[in-house]
């Protein structure tokens, strides 16, 4: 039977076809490990250790072998080590790594201590998918040592622990993982794509028999209970729901909202007659100088590098990146970027999604921030998705940057230009300061901020 590892659960949650094509598709299809990391918003070796500098007795577990790193593993813990890094934990076809075993007080077969659990995440809140793996943690150290852990931990890149208790997450857990033991043991889970899927390996099948089968998940940003409520009623296909009228879709699915039953149905025609819908016009500000901006972070190292924008007056337009060549840079690029702020005091700041505000705001907390470029920021950035969300439907199943400037037209200049790859790109370039690399990533961050720009102007023209 395949392995079942504290991956697995952050692969169940994604899709939980990724579990099943790793253990009954055929050939695997690992990822690249830093961009395993990334998306288990892990951290790389050299900043993890960082973290553990003023950690007096730390034991390392470099074993590559699982059985060997397991053994070495239990030799630590029988020697009663304060703090065992990447330890390994292993019960028949249960395999679980910890980034940290920390002993504390207490009672097990080793003695007056136990062990707990902790990993060290970029993300500084603790998620659903990080106590399932804390869960299987408890688990497998319950089988080992013979006393379970009461809580579990995530450690945040600023070295703060994020304690969390086992027992109120449990009961999810065991469910979840019974449905992940009846998958690797050959199960199909039922399919439901969604954006999370794409961070698989497998996502072109994903997407393909979605699509093939004209599945209901294939609309943007449905909930899985839409989809349910739905099909009971009937409606199981693109095609059904794209038939019926808003009239109807309630008489026969009274539990949804119109709101939602609206937006529904005309995502299924959009996608149906494969043509954007307009549902009201946009209305941006007027301005002389706009400015489209789109940040580059490494989370590897939680290290955001670069800050992009494109200045358009004029119907002329200058791109001007703020670029920190290793963390220490952080601060005064951000002090060189609020400097540009602060000439550009009345212009509208267009970016595409969350992401940055986000990262502003903790700049701003970071680093400090003049009252006028703060006023400026919060006053002048506007999100294009939002807006996009409440205008247009388009005829995709997502709506990230990429998927949007593609279907209008647009075309980045390098082939495998993803935000996956550019991570990649500059842990490779911090590393041999090759010259080429920082001038693809450059090039990748302009034509992010292009297609930024391209969107916005495009519905200006076709929601009037």
């Amino acid at each position: 039977m395949r392995q079942i590892t504290e991956k697995t659960f952050y692969q169940f949650i994604k899709c939980p076809n990724w579990v099943y094509f790793d253990a009954c598709g055929g050939e695997a299809r690992p990822h690249d490990p830093l961009l395993l990391t990334l998306l288990e918003e892990g951290l790389i070796d050299e900043h993890e250790r960082t973290l553990l500098t003023d950690r007096p007795d730390v034991a390392e577990v470099t074993a590559e072998d699982p059985e060997q790193a397991f053994q070495q593993t239990l030799s630590f813990m029988r020697e009663g080590r304060q703090t065992i890094y990447r330890g390994v934990l292993l019960d028949k076809h249960w395999v679980g790594h910890p980034d940290i075993l920390e002993r504390v007080e207490g009672r097990s077969t080793f003695g007056d201590y136990y062990y707990v659990a902790a990993d060290i995440k970029r993300a500084r809140e603790v998620r659903d998918d990080f106590k399932f793996q804390g869960c299987f943690y408890a688990e497998l150290l319950a089988r080992i040592q013979g006393t379970k852990p009461t809580q579990g931990y995530v450690i945040s890149p600023d070295s703060k622990t994020l304690p969390y208790l086992i027992e109120q997450f449990e009961a999810q857990y065991k469910l979840t993982l019974d449905e992940i033991e009846s998958i690797v043991a050959g199960k199909r889970p039922v399919h439901f794509v969604t954006s999370a899927c794409k961070q698989s390996p497998w996502f072109s099948e994903c997407k393909q028999d979605s699509h093939a089968c004209n599945e209901l998940s294939v609309l943007n940003r449905v909930w899985n209970e839409e989809v349910l409520r739905l099909e009971a009623s009937g409606i199981t296909t693109i095609d059904v729901l794209a038939s019926k009228s808003v009239h109807d879709l309630l008489r026969i699915c009274p539990g949804l909202h119109q709101g939602r039953v609206e937006m529904l149905r005309d995502q299924a025609i959009a996608i149906r007659d494969h043509h954007h819908i307009v549902r009201r016009a946009v209305n941006f500000p007027a301005a002389n100088i706009e400015i489209y901006f789109d940040i580059e972070s490494d989370p590897l190292r939680d290290f955001d590098y670069l800050f992009g924008a494109i200045v358009v007056q004029n119907g002329k337009e200058t791109y001007h990146p703020f670029l920190a060549e290793d963390p220490t840079k952080e601060g005064l690029m951000w002090a060189e970027f609020v400097g540009f702020i602060e000439s550009h005091l009345d212009a509208p700041i267009y970016h595409y999604g969350w992401f940055e505000t986000e990262v502003v705001n903790r700049f701003i907390a970071k680093y400090g921030c003049s009252e006028i470029a703060k006023e400026a920021l919060k006053r002048n950035m506007i999100d294009v998705i939002e807006v996009i969300r409440a205008s247009v439907i388009f005829p995709l199943t997502f709506y990230s940057l990429k998927d949007i400037a593609s279907y209008i037209g647009f075309e980045w200049r390098t082939a495998d230009a993803t935000g996956a790859n550019s991570v990649l790109w500059v842990e490779e370039w911090l590393k041999n300061k090759d010259k080429k690399l920082i001038e693809k990533i450059l090039a990748y961050n302009e034509d992010d901020v292009k297609a930024t720009r391209l969107v916005k102007e495009w519905l200006v023209k076709h929601t009037l």
